[in-house]
């Protein structure tokens, strides 16, 4: 489940229009120097006018006046109008602006009218204001394919393993520095940590980030990204299996075993920071550990620099018990975008995020080593509008044991 950071943006997107006439003995009333308003959205920054069109159009003559583009004042933009007939009009304005909420970049168009405004020896303002948009959410994890399939034979392939993450907002979003995570700890071991940061901050033991620029990876409301375990054709080695060639990016490491290499397939590798394996990254494929993807408000050498942690605790079996301890990195739950736990029935002991990020948990198995595992995923329900439904609790939230969206 995810920690909204958009939390039901109304945006305000005025017009206000204000005009200076002046008046001639022998012909119609000019109006000059009027100016259009264009006022921003609220609750956003950086906000950006990419490109724009609108006109004012006379309804008793139809004469139509093409605005000029505006002008940055402010936080808001200004068009000036050096000579309108007075009459009444219709004013309209469309465009498209970039803006930040939070630390995600967004974009979208826009389209504001309003009929039938006099335009007179007096000064006229108007004031619309217009629901262009509502972002509520952002971007969730709406499926986690960790078991891996089987082949023909009947053996476990677990090199297909594959997450998909979703913009679930009406905007278009940028993917780009939205980190996945996986938790350093396990739902299926509990101890007592030291210090213990899980109201602050999820414990990861995986980094990998989507690079890009900041506008590098747009994802339009609804559409999604397929990260690949690895990003290959996995049909050519097992025929149960699917083709992950043509993912948005993949999961790529540099083995320190040449005896254990990862292929390096065609989609984009993610920028790996961290991960606790010296040779290749898989998903957890009984589901002991969480996920988790961030928008990271740091860059990798401060991060790996100021944000180690070391977990100590200590180590029961039987009558015996000694201290232990554990390397690992503390992500801030304020960089949190959406968080999924995940365990098996027979040995889950607790969640390892804090709850305002899940509060509950899904699964694939009910038993440890459950061999009806295989070929089977955890899905994000989705509502009747299409929406991915996210209440902060796996449990609610998601479909276990379900089809994986690429063997349907």
């Amino acid at each position: 489940m995810k920690k909204n950071i958009f939390l039901s943006m109304l945006v305000l997107l005025a017009l206000s229009v204000s005009f200076v006439s002046c008046s001639k003995d022998d012909g119609p009333v000019i109006v000059k120097n009027g100016t259009v308003t264009l006022e921003m959205p609220i609750n956003v920054t950086d906000v950006v006018l990419n490109n724009f069109t609108g006109t004012a159009t006379n309804v008793q003559s139809g004469k139509v006046t093409t605005l000029a583009n505006p002008t940055k004042v402010g936080d808001n933009y200004v068009i000036t109008i050096p000579e309108l007939e007075e009459g009444t009009y219709n004013i309209a304005a469309k465009g498209n602006i970039s803006f930040q909420k939070g630390e995600i970049a967004g974009n979208t168009d826009f389209e504001v009218a309003s009929n039938s405004v006099s335009v007179t020896e007096k000064s006229s303002t108007l004031k619309l204001a217009v629901n262009s948009f509502q972002a509520d959410g952002g971007f969730v994890i709406s499926e986690i394919f960790f078991t891996g399939t089987t082949t023909p034979e009947d053996n476990p392939y677990l090199d297909d393993q594959y997450m998909v993450i979703t913009n679930n907002s009406d905007v278009t979003l940028y993917a780009d520095g939205i980190a996945v995570l996986e938790s350093e700890f396990m739902t299926t071991d509990q101890q007592d940590y030291t210090p213990d940061l899980m109201s602050e901050a999820f414990s990861a033991q995986a980094i990998y980030q989507i690079p890009g620029n900041g506008t590098s990876v747009p994802v339009e409301p609804g559409k999604s990204l397929l990260l690949a375990i690895n990003g290959v054709n996995h049909k050519e080695a097992n025929a149960n299996s699917f083709d992950l060639s043509g993912a948005d990016f993949e999961f790529y490491d540099e083995s320190s075993n040449p005896n254990i290499t990862d292929p390096d397939g065609k989609p984009t590798n993610l920028d790996k920071w961290y991960c606790y394996t010296a040779t290749v990254y898989n998903f957890h494929n009984r589901g002991f550990h969480s996920f988790a993807i961030a928008k990271m408000d740091t860059n990798k050498e401060t991060f790996l620099k100021d944000y180690a942690y070391t977990a100590e605790y200590t180590f029961t079996f039987g009558e015996y018990s000694f201290p232990m301890s554990k390397d690992t990195y503390k992500v801030p739950n304020s960089w949190i975008l959406d968080a999924v736990n995940l365990s098996v029935e027979s040995v889950f002991q607790w969640i390892v995020t804090a709850a305002s990020l899940d509060a509950g948990w899904t699964y694939c198995g009910k038993i440890d080593r459950d061999q009806t595992r295989y070929n089977k995923a955890v899905i994000r329900k989705q509502d009747a509008n299409g929406k991915y439904i996210d209440t902060n609790n796996s449990t609610n939230d998601f479909t276990p044991e379900a089809v994986p969206s690429l063997l349907k």
